[in-house]
């Protein structure tokens, strides 16, 4: 699906391919695009159609490149799917005429922002090739932001309950957001090293002028490594607890029944002796005989109970 955005006049409309013929920079975002679609912005834009297949993948590594007819910039961004987060990718093409285009294969949530901000806020944006691309990284490094914090309160949801009662289900939630973490990390230093590049002004169709708003969104990112880092560490003690708590209770259960086996131990060995088979045994013509041997096991059983009572281990 392709979407093409412009600014004719005043406000933000939506066009067509052939937009691309004017003067005027357009936009045009690409949601897993055809073959055919590919090869008419191709025809507009000049940019081989090879390189524009080669971004229509669900995740690569973020980049940044610097070509005859365009310049290329691949950003990575997180998705949320039914509540594990991923990581995909948006490529950025800034061509000779400061045409943009952009290619994904998911809908990203910082892209329907940014959309949503140059329509009703600032349609001044679209005028700029540059100050789109910093407006489009700033709003998915604000998603990453958000899908932290709701994260953060996952986790603090699944610390309380391994204290309290400690469950698969907590766990198997734990390891979801652990490796959320693993990709948003790996994907927030390659993202780093993508602005550190726009600072250097490694892309020429970025305008110099406007390079300063990138430098925010480094400092954003370290600080987005460091939460994702923390929260790591954060899972990885609940894990800990999580292990030395299933211990605890695994020791309660042996403690338990090793008391039960020792109120047992000792009347069992009672009635084994007084039930071999041998032919003389002074208590069996004794009448008392039996009420002795139950109340000599009854006593046993009180004596193990006195001991472990006075050893605290009841």
């Amino acid at each position: 699906m392709i979407t093409v955005y412009w600014r004719p006049q005043g406000t933000v409309v939506k066009g067509n391919i052939e937009s691309l013929r004017s003067k005027k920079t357009v936009w045009v975002d690409c949601l897993n695009p055809t073959k055919q679609e590919l090869e008419e912005i191709s025809k507009l834009t000049h940019v081989p159609v090879p390189e524009f297949q080669d971004r229509v993948v669900d995740y690569e590594r973020p980049t940044t490149s610097e070509e005859e007819k365009y310049s290329l910039i691949v950003f990575g961004a997180p998705v949320l799917n039914k509540g594990v987060g991923e990581g995909t990718s948006l490529a950025i093409f800034l061509c000779n005429n400061q045409n943009l285009v952009t290619i994904r294969t998911e809908e990203i949530e910082g892209m329907t922002k940014f959309k949503e901000d140059v329509l009703a806020k600032n349609p001044k944006h679209i005028d700029s090739s540059t100050k789109m691309v910093q407006f489009m990284l700033a709003r998915i490094i604000d998603t990453y932001f958000e899908h932290l914090e709701l994260f953060q309160e996952s986790a603090d949801k699944i610390e309380s309950t391994v204290f309290e009662n400690p469950q698969k289900k907590a766990i198997h939630e734990t390891f979801k957001i652990r490796k959320a973490m693993l990709i948003f990390h790996k994907t927030l230093v390659a993202n780093r090293e993508v602005i550190s590049s726009i600072e250097k002004h490694q892309l020429s169709r970025l305008d110099k002028k406007d390079i300063d708003g990138f430098r925010d969104m480094r400092e954003d990112v370290l600080q987005l490594m460091d939460t994702a880092d923390t929260l790591r560490n954060v899972l990885t003690v609940i894990l800990e607890i999580y292990t030395s708590s299933m211990s605890n209770q695994m020791n309660q259960v042996i403690k338990k029944l090793t008391v039960v086996a020792s109120y047992v131990l000792i009347p069992t060995l009672i009635a084994s002796i007084y039930g071999m088979n041998f032919r003389f045994m002074p208590e069996i013509p004794w009448k008392w005989g039996y009420p002795f041997s139950l109340a000599l096991m009854i006593a046993s059983i009180l004596l193990v109970y006195y001991y472990f009572r006075k050893s605290k281990m009841l």
